[in-house]
C-alpha cells in the first residue's frame, strides 16, 4: 500500500461536539442552537437522530408556523430499541450520505445503558458463558456456583460489546458531517451514616443514606452517561448541569476552541457560527463579543472582585477549576438578590459554604446592591422611598 502527503490545509473539518447533561440542563435545546450556528442559520441542513421517543420534536414548530428562537425547522428520524451500535451507525450514516451538514444525536446514552445497548449485550454474553459452564458442570457433576462463574465471564464478555462500539466511534471520526453527540449524565452519590433520634424522642439511632456528592467540584460531580472514553473521542465535550442550564462546563476543550465556546454564558448559535468558522480554516473568533461593564455610579458602587483568589482557600479540597466554578455560581445567585444568595449557600455543602467565605464580602454588597432587601413583597417600595429620602 502507498501513500501519498500533500501540504496540510484546514478548509473543511467536520467537528465532533458532545453535551452532557441531567434532566434540566439545557442539552437538547443548546444543541439544537449551536447546530443552527453550525448550519449557518438554515435549519433546513440539520437531521436529528431521535432516540428518546420523539422529544426532539418538543423543538420543532407547530403546523403552519416558522421556526424561531426556540423551534427549529429540522429533519428528524427516530431511533427504536434494541439500542446496538450498528443501529446508530446505520442511521448516522443514513443522514451523512443524505447531505446534511448538521447530525444531531439525542441521546448517544441509550448505546450504553438502553435497550440492547453495550451494558445489555455485555450481560447478554456473559449469561450464556455461564449457562454453558452449567450445563458441562451438571453433565460431569462438577460443583457449580452462578455468582462465582458469572464474574468470570464478565471481563470476556466485554469484547465483542467494545469492539462493536469501536466500529461505531470510527464511523463517526469519518463523517463528513458535524456531529453533535448528546448524552445523559448521572450525579455521583455516595453513603453516609446520620444520627437520627427516635420519635418518642428517648434517645437516637444511626442509619446509612445515600446523599449528592456534593463535596467534590462541579466539574467532578457529573458522570456522562456513555462508555469512558468516549467524550474525549471527540472535537469538544462540555457537561452542562440543571444549576446553570446552558451554561457550558469543559470536559474537553482545547486552546484552538476556547474562543468560540464561552464558559460564562448560555451555549448560543454564535457558538456554533464560530465553531464553524474555524472548521473552515478561518482564524478562530469569540462567539460573542464581551459587553462593557456599564460604569459606576456614586449611588451604587460596584463591589470590588475577589479577582486574586485564583486558588481555592487554604485548607479547602477544591480544585483551582473547581474554584473558579463555585465562584462563579455564587456570583449568579448574589446577582439575583439576597434570597437567591441564601437558598444558594445552604443547598451547599459545609465544606464549600465555609470556602465561600473568602468571598463573602463581595457576594454579600453585590446581593444587597441588586435588590437592596431580602425581596419580601413591599421592600422594592421602601427601597425606592429610601433612595429618594436621601
Amino acid at each position: 500500500m502507498s501513500f501519498t502527503f500533500a501540504p496540510a490545509v484546514r478548509d473543511r473539518v467536520g467537528l465532533l461536539i458532545g453535551i452532557a447533561g441531567a434532566s434540566g440542563s439545557g442539552k437538547t435545546l443548546s444543541a439544537f442552537k449551536i447546530g443552527r450556528g453550525l448550519a449557518g442559520g438554515d435549519d433546513s441542513k440539520i437531521a436529528v437522530v431521535d432516540s428518546e421517543g420523539g422529544r426532539a420534536k418538543h423543538y420543532a414548530p407547530a403546523p403552519g408556523e416558522q421556526p424561531g428562537e426556540n423551534t427549529f425547522g429540522f429533519a428528524h428520524g427516530d431511533l427504536h430499541p434494541p439500542f446496538q451500535p450498528e443501529a446508530y451507525l446505520a442511521a448516522i450514516t443514513a443522514a451523512d450520505q443524505a447531505g446534511f451538514e448538521v447530525i444531531i444525536v439525542d441521546s448517544f446514552s441509550h448505546s450504553w445503558d438502553g435497550v440492547g445497548g453495550l451494558q445489555d449485550m455485555h450481560d447478554e454474553f456473559a449469561a450464556a458463558t455461564v449457562e454453558k459452564k452449567r450445563l458441562q458442570a451438571e453433565q460431569n457433576g462438577w460443583r457449580f456456583d452462578e455468582a462465582v462463574e458469572f464474574d468470570k465471564a464478565s471481563i470476556g464478555a466485554w469484547k465483542e460489546p467494545k469492539m462493536r462500539n469501536k466500529r461505531l466511534v470510527a464511523r463517526l471520526l469519518q463523517c463528513r458531517a458535524h456531529l453533535i453527540i448528546c448524552m445523559r449524565a448521572d450525579e455521583k452519590m455516595r453513603m453516609e451514616t446520620v444520627e437520627e433520634q427516635k420519635a418518642n424522642g428517648r434517645g437516637s439511632y444511626k442509619k446509612t443514606v445515600i446523599i449528592p456528592a456534593k463535596d467534590l467540584p462541579v466539574e467532578e460531580r457529573w458522570v456522562p452517561i456513555v462508555e469512558k472514553r468516549f467524550p474525549y473521542e471527540l472535537t469538544t465535550s462540555l457537561l452542562l448541569t440543571p444549576l446553570n442550564p446552558g451554561v457550558p462546563i469543559p470536559i474537553k476543550l482545547q486552546s484552538q476552541h476556547r474562543s468560540a465556546v464561552p464558559l460564562d454564558r448560555q451555549l448560543s448559535e454564535e457558538t456554533g457560527r464560530a465553531l464553524a468558522a474555524w472548521a473552515r480554516g478561518e482564524p478562530a473568533a469569540a462567539a460573542e463579543p464581551r459587553r462593557q461593564a456599564p460604569a459606576p455610579t456614586k449611588a451604587a458602587p460596584p463591589a470590588a472582585r475577589s479577582t486574586d483568589l485564583l486558588k481555592p482557600p487554604e485548607g479547602s479540597r477544591l480544585s483551582a477549576g473547581g474554584w473558579q466554578f463555585l465562584c462563579r455560581d455564587a456570583r449568579k445567585a448574589a446577582a439575583a438578590g439576597a434570597v437567591a444568595l441564601r437558598q444558594f449557600r445552604n443547598n451547599l455543602s459545609p465544606e464549600h459554604d465555609k470556602a465561600l467565605d473568602a468571598i463573602g464580602t463581595e457576594l454579600d454588597e453585590l446581593a444587597h446592591r441588586t435588590s437592596g432587601s431580602d425581596g419580601f413583597p413591599g421592600d422594592e417600595a421602601i427601597a425606592r422611598l429610601k433612595s429618594e429620602a436621601a
